[in-house]
């Protein structure tokens, strides 16, 4: 890949550099120029650029003095007079780029605008579409020893070539740029498709327009351009051959935020295709799975009338169904059951699992598969994961006696009408419902821990809301948030429980959608609540490596600060800013030093919050202590 970086931003990678091209948009105002920088600036543009030219090298003269031309290039000719800036304006609008910050780029239109501008010390030189065909401007340009911008606009194909082989001889590093010169350009003629051409003969590609609109110069980007130039005016309206065929700064703005959501989008790690965090979400939820069709002995030979394929997708994929077919069982399967991987392999005796740990731990439950965990090991606590409608059931049906020394349940999500917990929400009607299903929550733990009676603590985990739909809330809003979360705390009856809010990661994910999240997100903010209200909390290490990840954030300097307000752990891995709960050790989270932080806190406990672990009866959460247990 060419090399090229322009005051410190470099050219190619994911981020894509946005050129505001001002050009003679200015109108010969010095005044105006300035404005144009600062609307340039506004919309998120990374440099702006101008035109200079001096016009006795430019434009020839006839033997009789004269400048008569045919009436395009008369007409271009007089514009000039009324719009250009003089040399001396141009230095002011360096000056003042550099005042404020933004990068600023020139076009010279003749040799001796190359002199001028070589006393300037600018980032590059852009090369018009007119001189694209011109070897010896080129060649001059090269000879500052700045990287080139060139624009195809106007040429065939051989010319390009024979350009790109100039440069190569010259050793300039240069992009070429996509484009069509006429102003407006009607969309049948910009041939976007040629992207893909140009990024054959240079590997560093852009793309110039100067269509109306900004669809097509996203659909540039999509194509691999990596830098894109597009005129910015005040008012289309004005006089002048570019103005039409300019975005004003509202549309410019607009065209700098749908670039760099492409960047977001554009981004591909092969081989072949993986299904993202929300879709493995809703492909557990709307997804289907091979179940039994009736209750199923262990021993018996799986026939194809004994299994059907149904929702939610937890099990086995449907295409997997003919791999069981005439194996035996290896367990008792009852009707609705989900088949899992291990139902393919011959399966050990189940023995009773062991773990030694250096704080207490536990894993997560629902109340249905309780009793079956309870047979299989011994933990020092168990984490009851509710739904929403687990809190309408009496949960005496569904437990037994321990002896553990912790009770933790985890608030649902999800209420009814899908409303997700929000004890912070600005509607104080939506603030008061989640403050009575929080109450609904307490109510169930103290149900809960009438058969923990050796627990030293009922700690209630809840993700307390906070969230935002299409963008965060703007930082100053954030004291008010957490204002309204104690306020919300204060009008439950907590009882014997103790509420531990969870840390949240900055997107998080509700039922396969992604919000953006709000407070108890920061760990300064964190430590500051927990240490300020007397609060403890629920630590989830994946969460914070997501934070950290995507604030760019020490993970092993915000656990060290976290811990000693932390009561509880939710152990998982992360990868990047989105990938949850993946296996252990394949993310981002150095364990070693993680781990040995963790086991100087005496006080807290945990769960391995591997993202669906509880399925193949538990599988995930298995691995993951047998991780930890390697970590001791």
């Amino acid at each position: 890949m060419t090399s090229i970086l322009l005051d410190g931003i470099p050219l190619g990678g994911e981020r894509v550099y946005v050129i505001a091209e001002v050009g003679n948009n200015h109108n010969g105002s010095l005044e105006l120029a300035r404005q144009l920088v600062d609307a340039a600036i506004a919309a998120g543009a990374d440099c702006v650029k101008f035109q200079l030219r001096n016009r006795e090298a430019l434009y020839r003269r006839k033997a009789d003095g004269s400048r008569a031309e045919d009436l395009g290039v008369e007409y271009i000719q007089d514009l000039l007079d009324k719009v250009e800036l003089s040399l001396d304006e141009h230095r002011q609008v360096r000056a003042y780029c550099a005042q404020k910050g933004i990068t600023y780029l020139c076009t010279p239109w003749d040799e001796p605008s190359v002199d001028a501008l070589a006393e300037f010390d600018v980032a590059a030189l852009k090369i018009a579409s007119a001189d694209l065909c011109n070897p010896y401007l080129i060649a001059k340009a090269a000879s500052l020893g700045k990287p080139l911008i060139l624009s195809t606009g106007m040429s065939f194909e051989h010319e390009i070539i024979r350009a790109i082989e100039q440069l190569k001889a010259l050793g300039t590093p240069f992009a070429l740029l996509h484009c069509n010169s006429a102003y407006p350009a009607p969309e049948s003629d910009i041939q976007l498709g040629y992207l893909r051409r140009l990024q054959e003969l240079h590997d560093l590609i852009g793309y110039s327009g100067h269509e109306r609109g900004t669809a097509i110069t996203l659909g540039a980007v999509a194509l691999g351009a990596r830098l894109v130039e597009r005129h910015i005016t005040l008012d289309r309206d004005m006089e002048g051959p570019d103005h039409l065929a300019s975005l004003e700064p509202t549309e410019f703005r607009q065209l700098v935020d749908g670039i760099r959501q492409l960047e977001l989008a554009l981004p591909w790690q092969g081989p072949g295709r993986h299904a993202s965090q929300g879709e493995l979400l809703n492909r557990e939820n709307l997804g289907k799975s091979v179940i039994a069709a009736q209750d199923i002995a262990r021993g018996c030979v799986l026939e194809s009338h004994m299994l059907r394929v149904a929702s939610p997708g937890q099990g086995l994929p449907p295409y997997r169904l003919p791999e069981l077919l005439g194996k035996a069982a290896q367990r008792d399967i009852a009707l609705g059951d989900f088949l899992f991987e291990s139902d393919l392999e011959e399966q050990q005796a189940e023995q009773r699992l062991e773990f030694q740990m250096p704080i207490r731990w536990g894993v997560p439950v629902r109340y249905h598969d309780f009793l079956d965990y309870r047979r299989r090991i011994q933990p020092d606590l168990f984490e009851f994961h509710l739904s929403y409608r687990d809190l309408s059931l009496a949960p005496q049906s569904f437990l037994a006696p321990v002896d553990c020394s912790r009770l933790v349940v985890h608030a649902p999500e999800l209420f009814e009408n899908s409303e997700l917990l929000d004890l912070v929400a600005d509607d104080p009607a939506y603030r008061q419902r989640s403050i009575d299903n929080l109450q609904r929550v307490v109510d169930a733990t103290q149900q809960i821990g009438e058969f923990f009676t050796h627990a030293d603590a009922r700690l209630i985990v809840a993700n307390i809301g906070g969230f935002s739909a299409d963008a965060p809330r703007p930082l100053a809003e954030r004291e008010q948030l957490y204002e309204r979360f104690h306020e919300s705390c204060a009008r439950i009856d907590f009882g014997s429980t103790e509420l531990i809010p969870q840390n949240m990661a900055p997107f998080p994910w509700h039922f396969g959608g992604q919000r953006h999240q709000n407070i108890f997100m920061m760990p300064d903010e964190l430590a500051a609540q927990a240490r300020d209200n007397g609060m403890r909390l629920c630590l989830d290490l994946s969460h914070l490596q997501m934070t950290c990840f995507h604030f760019g954030l020490d993970f092993q300097e915000a656990l060290t600060l976290l811990l000693p307000y932390s009561a509880h752990l939710h152990v998982a891995d992360a990868k990047g800013t989105n990938g949850e709960g993946v296996l252990m050790g394949t993310g981002d989270i150095d364990w070693p030093s993680a781990w040995a932080r963790v086991k100087a806190h005496p006080q807290v406990s945990f769960i391995p919050e591997v993202w669906q672990g509880h399925k193949d009866h538990g599988a995930g959460f298995w691995s993951a202590l047998a991780f930890l247990n390697q970590l001791n």
